[in-house]
């Protein structure tokens, strides 16, 4: 990476994580989205290793409800950190060209999602059967392009969840996959020496962000930047697609 390229990574990290301040997600899928633009995946994803440990861990301890959340969620948890590993051994760490067309899709779909205002109403008892099968599939996501909000957010929005339980639910389901996703990239050597110096500086950014989007909230409209910030995405996953199809 050059210094500019490191430059431009710092500051995407002061952007997501204000993005993750003000709405409670969206620091990995920002950040990966970006520099993606002019880094080759494998080096994305690392970037975003210990700056997503960080925030995730201050949002997973804030809310009183840690382990009620995670006697509800392990068998989500579970498979999806299980298949993350697995992922990450057998294709993630190669960085296929065709990961950048599941990047698309992801931020295409989750976009749109949020855009179109559709979610899902997911009946408590089919909670039980469906949460092994969307932490299978959102482990395979997070283990080839990073980020694994499709389909764990579309799932963790649907259930019968408070909206103050729920910022905290999304800080334990992210942490434990971004645990898990910095042990595989450095037991497989993608998260080397300068390279993890580097998302360790990003820690920096990626806290004052966040801690400003806190504060931003208290004073702007969330919906409308919540808004400004799926366009983006949006915008972002069809010019990704169109890179790498036409």
């Amino acid at each position: 990476m050059t210094t500019a390229d490191i430059a431009f990574g710092l500051a995407v990290f002061l952007l997501a994580g204000t993005v993750k301040g003000l709405v409670g997600l969206g620091l990995p899928t920002i950040t990966i989205a970006l520099t993606s633009l002019v880094l080759p995946l494998t080096e994305a994803i690392a970037l975003i290793a210990l700056p997503t440990i960080f925030t995730n861990v201050w949002q997973a301890a804030v809310g009183g409800q840690f382990w009620a959340i995670l006697r509800r969620q392990w068998p989500l948890i579970v498979p999806l950190t299980i298949v993350l590993y697995l992922t990450v051994w057998l294709i993630g760490q190669k960085g296929p060209n065709w990961a950048f067309l599941v990047l698309a899709g992801v931020l295409i779909v989750y976009s749109g999602l949020g855009l179109l205002r559709i979610r899902l109403h997911i009946h408590a008892d089919l909670e039980r059967f469906l949460a092994p099968v969307i932490g299978v599939a959102s482990g395979f996501v997070a283990g080839l392009v990073g980020v694994p909000i499709i389909p764990l957010m579309p799932y963790l929005q649907g259930l019968d969840i408070k909206p103050s339980e729920l910022v905290q639910t999304l800080g334990v389901v992210l942490c434990a996959t971004s645990l898990t996703l910095t042990a595989s990239l450095l037991f497989f050597g993608l998260l080397d020496g300068p390279r993890a110096i580097v998302s360790a500086a990003a820690v920096v950014p990626a806290l004052v962000g966040m801690w400003v989007g806190q504060r931003i909230r208290l004073r702007l409209s969330v919906e409308q930047f919540r808004l400004a910030v799926l366009w983006a995405l949006l915008l972002t996953g069809v010019y990704t697609f169109a890179s790498r199809v036409l």
